[in-house]
């Protein structure tokens, strides 16, 4: 089977319930140690940047968890 780029993840439950259940401090954290861990010369990404993904993930995970549904990550990397 020839490999076509994309990936599939599962998020795990407790990842998805701290998510679903993370206060804005705890986002921004989080964010932070992000930017400063995975930023590469070139690749870097904005503390703004991070803290609207993470915000919106959250948001993602707590409607995932009112209805019942699993939460995935779709990668592609062409």
């Amino acid at each position: 089977m020839a490999n076509d780029g994309f990936t599939v993840f599962a998020v795990p439950e407790p990842l998805c319930t701290a998510l679903a259940t993370a206060r804005r401090d705890q986002l921004r954290a989080t964010a932070a140690a992000w930017t400063e861990i995975a930023s590469e010369p070139d690749d870097e990404i904005s503390l703004d940047d991070a803290m609207d993904l993470l915000e919106r993930l959250s948001a993602l995970a707590g409607s995932r968890t009112e209805k019942g549904l699993s939460l995935y990550c779709w990668y592609f990397a062409p």
